[in-house]
């Protein structure tokens, strides 16, 4: 791999410079399904989706099992927001299939407090995700593999951090609002059989 190729495998943060390593791990081959319906059928039904004209038929995404790593590569323990409406998680999916929708959601009115977790010195936080849903409250963006083949998959986390991590905005709490970027992981979607 060239010297670029190598850069682009390395996790991203914004402020950069982050004291902290954010990766997808787990399974990288699934299986194609389309609820019964046909590709072109499955597709108007996301873009449907998408378009608030699903009249709350909106497909599943796809069930995976992946799991979001957060690691501290400092000497000291830190403070990261593990939940909340600040934590917003958008997950990025290329590749021939690959369609993403915001649908037009319900959501109830309250501010939900994030919580914070800590993460000791050279140990990581684990967070399971077992479908491809991100977004406010975990279901305000979906994303679908619609067709078998080879995808790749981002994750970008926003979050807050304590100590606050210079060149971070001050959220009032004491907390950093940083944002972290993994490296794409691989994916295979085959046909069902």
């Amino acid at each position: 791999a060239s010297a670029e190729d190598k850069k682009a495998d390395k996790p991203k943060s914004d402020p950069p410079g982050l004291p902290l390593e954010f990766k997808i791990t787990g399974k990288t081959k699934y299986t194609l399904d389309l609820d019964g319906m046909s590709v072109d059928d499955f597709k108007k039904a996301v873009m449907a989706a998408g378009k608030g004209r699903g009249k709350g038929n909106i497909p599943a995404t796809p069930t995976v099992d992946f799991t979001l790593e957060i690691k501290n590569t400092s000497a000291d323990t830190v403070q990261v927001w593990s939940n909340g409406d600040p934590v917003v998680l958008t997950l990025e999916l290329k590749g021939k299939g690959a369609m993403s929708i915001a649908p037009m959601l319900a959501v109830t009115n309250e501010f939900r407090l994030p919580e914070g977790v800590g993460i000791e010195a050279g140990k990581t936080l684990s967070i399971p995700l077992k479908s491809l849903t991100g977004g406010l409250r975990g279901s305000g963006q979906l994303a679908y593999w619609t067709e078998a083949g080879d995808y790749e998959l981002v994750a970008i986390l926003k979050t807050g951090m304590l100590p606050i991590p210079k060149g971070a905005m001050d959220n009032g709490d004491g907390y950093g609002i940083i944002t972290l970027t993994s490296p794409a992981i691989k994916v295979t979607v085959e046909e069902k059989k």
